[in-house]
């Protein structure tokens, strides 16, 4: 389900209209959900908040759409404290920050419903006090809500957002026989999957090791900052230290690099799947799902991904055993690339038997290899030029006994990768 635009979030508040003037009576708080019961006309209308991080939604139901428990928790009770059994006097949306609908009981008491991927909030005011569902960041610049398409209506957006809501396996399996629920069912992981992505960039990008590294160089002392004290050990001389924390500043580097494509890729994915839920049916293009292939899950080695397409998949081993390990997972139809007169990782670019790689994929894969054998580095060998082994797996044999982990290969192709 694709973020909302601000002209359909305007359609959505134009349908609370109806809420005015009536009375917060009931009120359910969990996981990510905030329902509110309005008692108008001798019955109840509901306005239901999800907070997901990838698609916040606020709908407005006559009737709860799905069942809820409700936990207390301190939004719960602040509400209950502050709002309940008041009327609603206006809904509003924040011209200046797009995605902010405020809804207000009177004086400066009322209810902000952020609705910004990744930056989901909901925050009450009353008395002079505030309490928000999670941590109160300052608003920033608002999000392009550009529109690819025509706008949805409310029934539109209430059908995608159930069709996501689905729970168990038997609603997963419904939605599956469905080419529109097999779209909506991948577009979801590939949204959970960015968001685990773009938050371990952000724990990454965190990590200050070169940072550490750089100061204790120049002051030449361990004598560091508090919060620097985990990323030191005092028990070691100074020169192993620099050693050790630059040599982390380098994995981390080259770790980014291969998320940074991942998330790149999710991307490109995501808006794909969006583009296809605008479809009529019977122009889907959708492929049936198969089976993931996982070669350092089921290799049980630890790597590095680069992550091409659907089709291309390339893992760098992390030593020597691992490398052997995906060696040993190729089919003989892989590849299996390496820098000539260089010590370091191999590369496996895995590939659906049929699929044809051009020297483009290939030079893309080289130079994702280059810049994780360098780290650091990689920048100092602008121009360089370096020669890159290529050969299907079939002709590479591992030399039996050697703990280093070097091969033997023959049919191999020699490519130029020119650093830049």
């Amino acid at each position: 389900m694709k973020a909302w635009t601000v002209s359909e979030l305007d359609n959505i508040i134009a349908s609370l209209k109806p809420l005015l003037g009536a009375r917060l009576q009931e009120i359910k708080t969990l996981g990510n959900d905030i329902v509110l019961g309005f008692f108008t006309a001798g019955d109840l209308l509901w306005l239901w908040v999800d907070l997901n991080a990838l698609r916040p939604v606020m709908l407005p139901w006559s009737q709860l759409p799905l069942p809820l428990a409700s936990q207390k928790n301190p939004v719960n009770l602040f509400l209950r404290a502050h709002f309940v059994g008041r009327p609603l006097l206006s809904v509003e949306r924040d011209e200046k920050w797009g995605r902010v609908v405020r809804l207000g009981f009177g004086g400066d008491d009322g209810i902000e419903i952020r609705l910004f991927p990744h930056g989901a909030n909901f925050l009450a005011v009353s008395a002079g006090k505030i309490i928000s569902w999670d941590k109160r960041a300052e608003l920033s610049a608002p999000l392009d809500t550009k529109s690819f398409g025509a706008d949805r209506n409310l029934d539109e957006l209430r059908e995608q957002w159930l069709g996501l809501r689905s729970k168990g396996p038997a609603g997963k399996k419904a939605a599956k026989a469905d080419p529109v629920g097999r779209v909506r069912l991948d577009l979801e992981r590939k949204q959970k999957a960015l968001l685990k992505v773009e938050q371990e960039l952000q724990r990454k990008s965190d990590l200050p090791w070169r940072e550490v590294g750089e100061w204790i160089k120049r002051e030449q002392t361990l004598e560091v900052r508090a919060e620097w004290a985990p990323f030191v050990d005092k028990r070691r001389k100074l020169s192993w230290n620099v050693d050790h924390v630059f040599g982390k500043a380098r994995d981390v580097e080259g770790k980014m690099f291969g998320t940074e494509q991942r998330r790149n890729l999710l991307l490109e994915e995501i808006r794909r799947l969006e583009l296809e839920l605008e479809k009529p049916v019977n122009q889907m293009t959708l492929k049936p799902e198969k089976s993931k292939f996982q070669p350092l899950k089921d290799s049980d080695a630890e790597g590095r991904t680069l992550r091409i397409n659907e089709e291309l998949v390339a893992f760098a081993g992390k030593n020597a055993s691992d490398n052997l390990k995906l060696l040993r997972k190729a089919r003989a139809w892989d590849f299996w690339l390496h820098l000539q007169d260089r010590p370091g990782a191999h590369v496996i670019l895995f590939r659906n038997k049929s699929t044809t790689v051009s020297d483009a994929v290939l030079r893309q894969v080289m130079g994702w290899f280059v810049k994780l054998q360098l780290g650091a580095k990689f920048p100092k060998h602008a121009g360089e030029k370096m020669k890159v082994i290529v050969t299907e797996c079939r002709h590479v044999r591992p030399i039996k006994g050697d703990r280093l982990g070097r091969v033997n290969y023959q049919n191999e192709r020699i490519l130029i990768y020119q650093v830049p």
